[in-house]
Formats: C-alpha cells, sequence, structure tokens
C-alpha cells in the first residue's frame, strides 16, 4: 500500500488548516548534487551513488578514496519491516550490520569551501555534510517524506525530509499570503 495522501497531522494556524502528508513520489535526493559518495553493498538495495559491483571488492573502493586522502565513515542498516540507515550502528545484531560506506572526497570539499588545506575544522564540516546527507537519504528510503496542504488545496508543495519542514514552511506561506 501506498503512502499516498494518508493524512499525518492537521494542524490550524490563523483561521487555516494546514494538513501534513507523505509524498508519493519524492525526488531521489542522490540524484542532487551531493558532496558525499555513499557506497552501497548489498544484493536488494541499490540506494546509493555506487555499488560494490563496480569495484574488485569494497576493500579495493577503500583502498582507492583513503588513497585520495578522502574521510570514510562507515554505512549501517537496520532492515526489518522496512529499512533505515544510519552512520551508527544499530543494536540488533540480527536484522543490521555494515552495508556500505560514506566517502568525502577530500579534492571536493577544499573546492566547495574555497580552501588549500583540508584543516580540523573543513573536516568537522565535511562530517556534518556526511551525517545530513545520510539522514536524508534514510528519510528518502523509509518514506518519510512530506508535502503540505493549506485550506484543501489552496497552496500545496511537496518535497520536505521532515514533517517539521513541511509545517514550517506552510506557515510561512500563510503569514505572507
Amino acid at each position: 500500500m501506498s503512502n499516498s495522501m494518508l493524512e499525518v497531522t492537521e494542524e490550524v494556524y490563523k483561521d487555516n488548516i494546514i494538513s501534513i502528508q507523505y509524498d508519493d513520489n519524492p525526488e531521489n535526493p542522490r540524484e542532487w548534487d551531493n558532496i558525499c559518495i555513499i557506497h552501497i553493498g548489498h544484493k536488494r538495495y541499490c540506494f546509493g551513488d555506487k555499488n560494490y559491483n563496480d569495484y574488485e571488492s569494497i576493500e579495493e573502493a577503500r583502498k582507492e578514496a583513503k588513497n585520495n586522502g578522502d574521510v570514510i565513515l562507515p554505512l549501517y542498516m537496520y532492515d526489518h519491516s522496512g529499512i533505515t540507515i544510519s552512520l551508527t550502528p544499530f543494536s540488533c545484531p540480527w536484522d543490521s550490520g555494515q552495508i556500505g560506506f560514506v566517502q568525502i572526497p577530500r579534492k571536493k570539499m577544499l573546492k566547495e569551501f574555497n580552501k588549500k588545506i583540508f584543516t580540523k575544522k573543513l573536516k568537522e564540516k565535511a562530517l556534518e555534510i556526511a551525517k545530513n546527507e545520510v539522514e536524508i537519504l534514510d528519510s528518502y528510503i523509509s518514506g518519510n517524506v512530506y508535502g503540505y496542504i493549506i485550506n484543501e488545496y489552496e497552496y500545496s508543495c511537496w518535497g520536505y525530509y521532515s514533517i517539521e519542514d513541511a509545517l514550517n514552511e506552510a506557515k510561512t506561506i500563510i503569514d505572507y499570503k
């Protein structure tokens, strides 16, 4: 069953009814201009940027990333009646484990932030970016992408990766209409 048109929450704001619903056709966030490269190694799932099939082995992929001086973070998945991913391991040893890794290209970070040296501060920024990219991808693969409808289709918009973002945007629209 699709989440299509299932209401998640409803709120009255300044005499307007805001309905938050699941987005039944969300945009894949890995098609955006991302900094990180997400490597996935799973027979049934292929939601990252690269699959280990692109390499001889996971070690070859990691070695290539390390040779570039890139930051590498493990990527974990929990698969039980749905899937979720994280940069930190899950507690269930049977339905979870490392599924791949996130590569943060050093050269791309330097170029993006117009820097010549990969400083500690830039590495911290890179880790923050990786965390955000994984959280957005997790929302996408978990089916947690939303839209809002104001006053039964007076205004609507879709593609929010959190309920809070959808609700805040709807309130902003109401404030300015």
